[in-house]
């Protein structure tokens, strides 16, 4: 393990990836399908393509060297750094040639195991369990107790225990600076270790879930080209087509289900059944625990369903379906295939044939499925053309001629989805909302156009329409009180985007002759959602406090910067902005990177999806604190147990209500935290 050092010097090798050239010269992408304006993705001899607009059919284009910034030098270091969110405490380890004693890999010749130099770094803080957020998104939930997926270092095939130290270490800096992975990596570690996930109980709570989500759950398993069976477990919309992509990445059933979480399983949602049939629901009794069949036995039945009981030709994969208590099993068969033409950069035109997949027996409707919920067709979609309606030119006399996504036209390629029905092409006179927790508690709303539901008129728009407030029933902030939350706290619980003041508030605007106000409160509700329906969480994300977020980010050497803004209670006038708005980020220690009056941000209603919107972005800040010169060595941050800070939250409230209607911005940084000046900014909810 290492300390900080007061040499700042890092080790500089050559650039593997460009050899110090700045630029590497690659194959263009017209050689991959050869001299042809029309291609396929069937094998063809490889060759440039004569009128290829990148290469001028030469079949070699150079690129700047994205892996070293054009510098043609690289860094030889790897920094690995563990951070106990319960202590404080951060430890850290400098990865450069010699410190790692080379192993031979499983698959043939040395690596730099790095996984070990994690777990004795997580052991000096006191870390039971631990995950990674240098590649992505933190998941806070993990019981694995490893980080997520091995780590280690590929050391080229000339490396050899018998060649002398130099070019030993030489070859172990090229590999070390080649590494694919971020060069600062930082696992987040808990004290304490959760329970493990039984996949048996886990699919006991997913099934109860569904049956009072009134969704089905889906166990799928798809074929790969080399016969090996990706797991996918997710809830599903009774008619729902069998989606095109593969979604699966466990290679048994028991491995997907203690991966799986409930916002896992229900995530995509929308995309899976925007064409599902849309109806009312009538919700049933608990149907009980149904058939006594465990995980082996549904694998078994899963696995022989992959293959044709009649010729014996492997299929493409195939599904448990759990509804109304019971389990349904099909086989997936080939429908059809769509094809497309797709122009490349190179000029040449890609016909693309994707694979359909259907279900080789459906199981009947459930129980639980009421009248069909009325529509029409949207009418500004044009598939037949391929445009939608550009948003300018709706409930508009005509298109804004600067529109930068149309230019004026009032069209719009179908790259982008349709505005009025974000592509379901339905607009919904009726919709069913469903709160829950995802933990067992369950409310559905039925909303019905045609309800008797007097609006009253509360004012005008920032657009000078008139805004009318539909009945307590059809405004979801009087359900929040039943889940024991807040208003703010509703998110949708696909995408987890909080719920729009509209809906929370049953504001509906604009005025359309003949047309009640709850018609168009539902076709503006049910805008692209699946099966007409809207599913809305109502519990608050499972993020940590926000001094403990403070406390990490200063053991790493970041900032923070929160920002609040009161705009106060404004009951009697639902269309003036009222309660808190708020920000968090997490950002490099250090000055501010621009002036104040010019930053736009997205705020969230609650202090906690501020945070969980921030430790979305923690890897892309770790990536920038990475220092860009390869002479400057990557700080290794390292810590002991440090004391809890204060709860800054009740000073923040206090300053959002002294200064109402503006923001108030405090940064906590390594030399303490200050108040910048006060704003009006930009927000672009």
């Amino acid at each position: 393990m290492t300390r900080p050092s007061t040499d700042d010097r890092a080790l500089v090798t050559t650039c593997p990836s460009c050899d110090g050239l700045t630029f590497i010269l690659t194959a263009c992408a017209c050689v991959e399908y050869g001299d042809r304006l029309l291609v396929t993705d069937e094998p063809a001899p490889r060759g440039p393509y004569r009128d290829c607009r990148v290469c001028r059919g030469l079949g070699r284009v150079g690129r700047p060297c994205q892996r070293c910034g054009q510098r043609g030098e690289r860094r030889a270091q790897l920094v690995l750094t563990v951070a106990n969110l319960d202590t404080g405490e951060v430890a850290s380890a400098s990865v450069v040639p010699g410190v790692v004693t080379p192993r031979p890999a499983s698959e043939g010749g040395w690596q730099l195991p790095l996984s070990p130099l994690v777990g004795e770094l997580a052991e000096a803080v006191g870390a039971a369990t631990w995950v990674s957020c240098s590649g992505g998104v933190v998941t806070w939930a993990s019981g694995s107790g490893q980080p997520a997926g091995a780590v280690a270092v590929r050391l080229p095939d000339e490396w050899s225990p018998e060649l002398p130290d130099d070019q030993r270490s030489a070859l172990e800096g090229r590999s070390i600076a080649g590494y694919p992975g971020e060069s600062w990596q930082v696992f987040l570690g808990r004290s304490v270790a959760p329970p493990p996930v039984a996949p048996q109980r886990r699919l006991d709570q997913l099934r109860a879930l569904a049956d009072r989500l009134c969704l089905d759950l889906v166990l799928e398993a798809r074929r790969l080209c080399h016969d090996d069976l990706l797991w996918d477990v997710r809830f599903d919309l009774p008619g729902a087509a069998v989606p095109a992509n593969l979604r699966g990445t466990a290679a048994s059933l028991a491995d997907a289900l203690g991966a799986v979480t409930a916002a896992y399983a229900i995530s995509g949602l929308a995309a899976r059944g925007v064409t599902a049939p849309a109806r009312y629901l009538v919700p049933t009794a608990d149907p009980g625990p149904g058939p006594a069949r465990d995980l082996a036995q549904i694998e078994r039945r899963v696995i022989a369903d992959c293959t044709d009981l009649r010729t014996g030709e492997p299929l493409p994969g195939a599904c448990a379906i759990w509804r109304d208590g019971h389990w349904w099993h099909s086989s997936l068969r080939v429908a059809g295939h769509r094809d497309r033409l797709v122009e490349r950069e190179t000029g040449q035109l890609v016909h693309r044939r994707t694979e359909l997949l259907r279900r080789g027996w459906e199981p009947p409707d459930p129980a639980w499925l009421g009248d069909t919920i009325p529509h029409t067709p949207c009418p500004e979609c044009e598939p037949a053309d391929g445009q939608w309606a550009c948003p300018c030119a709706v409930d508009a006399s005509a298109a804004d001629p600067d529109c930068a996504g149309c230019g004026g036209s009032g069209l719009r390629s179908r790259v982008s989805s349709c505005h009025t029905c974000r592509g379901s092409r339905r607009i919904y006179q009726g919709l069913v909302v469903t709160l829950t927790d995802l933990a067992g508690q369950v409310t559905h709303l039925t909303w019905r156009a045609g309800d008797a539901a007097p609006a009253s008129p509360v004012g005008l728009s920032s657009e000078g329409t008139p805004v009318a407030q539909l009945p307590d029933r059809f405004r979801l902030a009087g359900h929040a009180a039943t889940f024991g939350v807040r208003p703010e706290d509703l998110t949708e619980v696909d995408g987890g985007w909080p719920v729009d003041r509209e809906l929370r508030d049953g504001l509906v605007s604009g005025q359309v002759t003949g047309v009640e106000p709850l018609t168009r409160y539902l076709a503006q509700a049910g805008r692209g959602r699946p099966g007409g329906r809207l599913i809305v969480s109502a519990a608050p994300p499972e993020v940590p406090a926000l001094p403990r977020v403070i406390r990490l980010a200063l053991a790493l050497g970041l900032a923070v910067e929160v920002s609040v803004r009161d705009d106060g209670s404004h009951a009697d006038n639902p269309l003036r902005p009222h309660g808190l708005c708020w920000r968090v980020e997490i950002t490099v220690a250090g000055p501010a990177r621009v002036a104040a009056a010019e930053v736009a941000f997205p705020s969230r209603p609650t202090l906690a999806g501020a945070i969980a919107y921030a430790l979305d972005y923690l890897a892309s800040v770790l990536a920038e604190a990475v220092p860009d010169e390869p002479t400057r060595s990557i700080p290794t941050p390292c810590s002991g147990m440090s004391e809890p800070i204060a709860d800054p939250e009740p000073m923040l409230r206090r300053l959002g209500a002294d200064h109402p209607g503006r923001w108030v911005t405090v940064r906590f940084g390594p030399s303490g935290f200050r108040t910048t000046e006060l704003r009006d900014q930009v927000d672009p909810r």
